[in-house]
């Protein structure tokens, strides 16, 4: 029974595969970067907004789906589809914040500026972005006056590139550059015009140290010559996991392999 429904699996999708080359494009969304650990700013203004009285909003977050092509057949039928309903990070209505239904991963971590609200600005802060934290965030508001949606997504930054400043220390000119993110375990590349790594004439210092054991770094370039341009790249060794929901998608062509059935 097993060998039938694969059959008819296999032939129904080489029959779609065939015939549809048209493919719907994926929506683009706002892209926002933050730092890791560090504060994101997502923006949403609606101007149908007239004070806060009937008006009812709020923020949502779902996960980033990402695609991976396969070209084993039955490892594309055995996966399994999990529907995650979106999560609630913010609410606001009957004129006053409602945390009752919010994600605890949320907690005590998202502001909005409700002296704002009823300019028609829901701009949501968010503390302490980390990788769980990259997601599709939609933003939900209706009154008497209007509805509307906006929807961005927040990732965070992989590799910063802090501004270079040229300095003079016991008469020795030297770069330097400044972390504006938050890392566990920061390395610091620097590399002159030609994208050469001369970090091995630099050094690093801690300027601040969170509870959580992440630092905010300041990095010192020496031997530098006044006419070069010199770039400071800094990253996390410690990376935690990505937030995603996988979909697996048969690779074009990989039917032709089960032409037997």
């Amino acid at each position: 029974m097993m060998a039938l429904f694969c059959v008819l699996l296999t032939l129904t999708l080489f029959s779609y595969l065939a015939v549809c080359d048209y493919v719907i494009p994926k929506p683009q969304y706002e892209e926002i970067l933050v730092p890791r650990f560090g504060n994101a700013t997502l923006p949403c203004q609606f101007s149908f907004i007239e004070g806060t009285y009937d008006l009812g909003f709020s923020w949502h977050r779902e996960d980033i789906i990402e695609e991976i092509e396969v070209e084993d057949l039955y490892a594309y039928i055995q996966q399994t589809y999990e529907y995650k309903e979106p999560q609630l990070v913010y609410s606001f209505h009957k004129d006053k914040e409602d945390f009752e239904e919010q994600d605890y991963n949320y907690h005590g971590r998202v502001r909005v500026d409700t002296s704002e609200v009823s300019e028609g600005d829901l701009t949501l802060h968010l503390t302490n972005v980390d990788y769980p934290d990259e997601a599709l965030y939609t933003c939900k508001a209706i009154s008497p006056h209007g509805k509307g949606e906006t929807k961005l997504k927040l990732m965070i930054q992989e590799e910063e590139e802090p501004p270079v400043e040229m300095e003079t220390i016991d008469n020795v000119t030297v770069a330097r550059c400044v972390s504006a993110g938050w890392y566990k375990v920061p390395i610091v590349r620097w590399l002159n015009r030609r994208e050469e790594d001369i970090s091995e004439n630099s050094t690093m210092v801690v300027l601040e140290e969170m509870q959580n054991g992440s630092h905010r770094v300041s990095s010192t370039l020496t031997g530098v010559k006044s006419h070069e341009i010199y770039r400071c790249l800094i990253r996390d060794v410690k990376k935690a996991r990505r937030a995603r929901t996988v979909y697996r998608k048969l690779k074009k062509g990989a039917l032709r392999e089960y032409g037997e059935f």
